[in-house]
């Protein structure tokens, strides 16, 4: 009877917690910006996965055409066909890219035996080797991993199909990208502006208004971005299935190029499920971490740049750290690796600390606890006794400021501008670090003709040409000439060098005809420096994502507490308070691009002797440009017209933000139009996207078309704050 009694209650409280959940649900989506937003990010990902679909257009039919011949054959004459198309020698470039994805795909079939026994050979090698048989850790190590891949019985078939489609969509990135910007939209919406404008602190006292709303909080957060999360991958395999046509969920994943590694003897649709599940569980430890923050920070800000930092984090682990213990704890309970499919399923790992040995799944329940932990630390806080805390410490201070300096500490304290700048200037440090210059043969002959042949075009400079032309063309006639294998061989890696010598001679020409200063500069070492990179991307769209987190919050406090009436009617309250509030968020614009240009100067500096006094129209990229200035002073000037540029956009958004009534809705536009066009440049082949790019790093604009677009933004900026001070 005790028992029924104590079903019962709990059965009642399940359907009120129930009810909590389905009422926190339809106020979420009561918003109307909520569902706009997230059907925004859902069009955006969908827009940039079919742009990575059509970089591989060229390649599309042929491929198809392939796989009809070779789907009905079995292996081994399927590799006989391929051997034979591959003697033919297309010469489009679609057919053979075509042809090396066949190779893949059809590897991948074939040597997953061998992949098994290759691990096997590995463990028997490493027991006749006295050393390693004498290494009780390494052996024990390499004999787990051997059983585990000797023990697994593939029983789903490995079939040969087209599986680029697939492969695209596992290997697609941006919608976890948005995913997080959407996170820490919909934690400020259920958690921040509640816990601002005091109903927070009205709810817990009212019944079931403490943990109980809390956990309703949480799952309504939750389950909008698992649903935005499962949405974007119906979205991507709908693209790639219209594309590649559809595929056999029955098929063994190792029959997948880059799966052979997978340690289950899943399916395709299996590993699916079991990767969305993994999926899930990253979004729930990113959302634990988002909540907690917010409920302490109380600052859409300060929880940007926390997930920035742990994201930024987990990104760095991924990719940099190789090593055991700590390292490979890192590398492997990986939030990002759970997102990109470098997780636990897709290979075996076992984590060894000295001669112990623990299993990679043990990760799983730890990230569980570890999520409810950092809930439990979010559900306890109170943000009015924190509040009060604050309070007692201004009191105390006996000194007055002015009203920029109340500013600055609301921008840069409060609002958590410190932590945001820091977590961008870290992660533009570490892409900065990350990135090398390619430098393919011709470049790296080139730079070799430049160190041999001096970098300033002298009367003995075409003396140097002829003799080496006439040297190469020897070589040429002889290399046609020759039988011997061995002197061929050795006459070939001697003509490496032609291509950059061609290079040389071409750009000593051109300098020459064009009447340029006489001086050639190795270009790939000024890449950086003036080109469109990664570097150059990664800087726009930080600073993008800095306005749209900063300047909507400085004017939003006013708004929401009735201080922008009353500021409005004092001495201070007009034009110089407005000045006050740009000049906060310059302070934060304007260093951070000098940030970016001292460290991208320091890492040149230190890689390459840099010609900083050759004029810059030597460079490809300013080659129309008839000017003497120096490589160094135009990157200066460059660098000081960016800062310039910055200034006028924040004037811009700070006007639309003194008009703007909804700074949640503001924040989204201008990820919208400034951030997420630059992210998408890189995927969809449309010039009109990188139009803020080309504005934000001028190194790549054309200055008459940016110093109209600056006119035009100080004017429009003007005219709005104008007609607000008239009113």
């Amino acid at each position: 009877m005790y028992i029924c009694t104590i079903l019962m209650e709990v059965k009642s409280k399940g359907k009120k917690m129930v009810k909590l959940i389905l009422y926190e649900w339809k106020k979420l989506w009561k918003n109307a910006s909520v569902l706009k937003i997230v059907l925004l990010f859902l069009f955006l990902s969908g827009l940039v996965f079919q742009g990575e679909l059509n970089q591989d257009r060229e390649a599309h039919q042929a491929y198809l055409e392939f796989h009809k011949v070779t789907d009905y054959m079995n292996q081994k004459e399927a590799e006989e066909w391929l051997l034979g198309e591959q003697e033919k020698e297309h010469s489009e470039y679609g057919a053979y890219m075509a042809l090396l994805y066949l190779e893949d795909e059809i590897e991948a079939v074939n040597d997953y035996d061998a992949y098994r026994e290759s691990i096997q050979n590995r463990y028997q090698q490493s027991q006749n080797i006295s050393v390693f048989a004498k290494d009780e850790g390494q052996n024990q190590y390499m004999r787990r991993i051997a059983q585990k891949y000797k023990e697994l019985e593939i029983k789903a078939p490995m079939k040969l199909q087209p599986y680029q489609g697939l492969l695209k969509v596992f290997g697609f990135y941006v919608q976890y990208i948005l995913a997080i910007v959407l996170l820490i939209y919909l934690v400020s919406v259920v958690f921040i502006q509640e816990q601002r404008n005091g109903k927070m602190d009205f709810a817990h006292t009212i019944f079931r208004g403490g943990s109980s709303l809390f956990c309703a909080k949480v799952c309504t957060v939750y389950g909008t971005l698992i649903i935005y999360l499962n949405a974007a991958f119906l979205i991507h395999m709908a693209l790639a299935i219209r594309m590649y046509g559809f595929i056999s969920m029955d098929a063994a994943i190792q029959s997948v190029p880059g799966f052979y590694s997978v340690p289950y003897a899943w399916n395709i649709g299996t590993y699916i499920i079991v990767y969305g599940v993994l999926q899930g569980l990253a979004a729930f430890f990113l959302t634990a971490v988002a909540i907690c923050l917010s409920r302490w920070s109380v600052s859409e800000v300060k929880t940007a740049a926390g997930l920035t930092i742990v994201m930024g984090w987990s990104v760095f682990s991924q990719s940099i750290m190789n090593g055991e213990g700590i390292e490979a704890v890192f590398r492997i309970w990986n939030v990002w690796g759970a997102f990109v499919d470098k997780s636990i399923i897709k290979n075996y790992e076992v984590l060894r600390f000295g001669n112990i040995l623990v299993e990679q799944n043990l990760g799983i329940p730890i990230c569980i606890a570890a999520t409810f932990f950092i809930l439990i630390l979010g559900g306890r806080h109170c943000p009015a006794e924190r509040e009060k805390k604050h309070y007692r410490k201004e009191k105390k201070g006996k000194r007055t400021h002015g009203l920029f300096y109340y500013e600055m500490k609301k921008l840069w304290i409060y609002q958590g501008g410190i932590l945001l700048f820091a977590a961008c200037i870290c992660i533009q440090a570490i892409t900065i670090y990350q990135y090398k210059t390619y430098i393919g043969t011709d470049e790296f002959y080139y730079q070799r003709y430049i160190d041999k042949f001096g970098n300033r075009i002298t009367a003995e400079t075409d003396n140097k040409i002829t003799e080496e032309k006439i040297r190469l063309e020897r070589l040429e006639e002889e290399l046609y000439q020759t039988e011997d294998f061995a002197k061929n061989y050795k006459l070939t890696q001697e003509l490496e060098c032609l291509g950059g010598f061609q290079k040389y001679a071409e750009r000593t020409n051109a300098l020459l005809e064009n009447e340029k200063a006489p001086v050639l500069l190795k270009d790939r070492q000024y890449e950086v420096l003036f080109g469109n990179t990664r570097v150059s991307q990664m800087m726009v769209i930080l600073l993008c994502i800095s306005f749209a987190f900063l300047i909507p919050g400085v004017y939003q406090k006013e708004k929401e507490t009735g201080m922008e009436v009353l500021q409005n009617t004092s001495w201070f309250g007009g034009r110089k308070l407005w000045r006050f509030k740009i000049g906060t968020v310059l302070l934060y614009c304007v260093p951070f691009v000098l940030f970016c240009a001292a460290m991208i100067f320091v890492k040149e500096k230190k890689l390459y002797d840099l010609e900083w006094l050759a004029p810059v129209g030597c460079l490809p990229q300013y080659w129309g440009n008839q000017t003497e200035i120096s490589v160094g002073f135009t990157f200066v000037a460059g660098v000081i017209i960016q800062c310039i540029v910055a200034a006028v956009v924040v004037i811009f958004l700070s006007a639309c933000a003194k008009r703007a009534r909804n700074q949640h809705m503001l924040t989204g536009i201008i990820l919208g139009v400034m951030a997420v066009p630059v992210i998408l440049s890189s995927y969809v082949p449309v010039a009109g996207l990188s139009w803020v790019y080309r504005m934000l790093f001028v190194f790549t604009a054309d200055f008459k078309i940016e110093a109209a677009i600056c006119f035009i933004l100080v004017i429009v900026a003007y005219l709005m704050t104008r007609k607000e001070m008239a009113e």
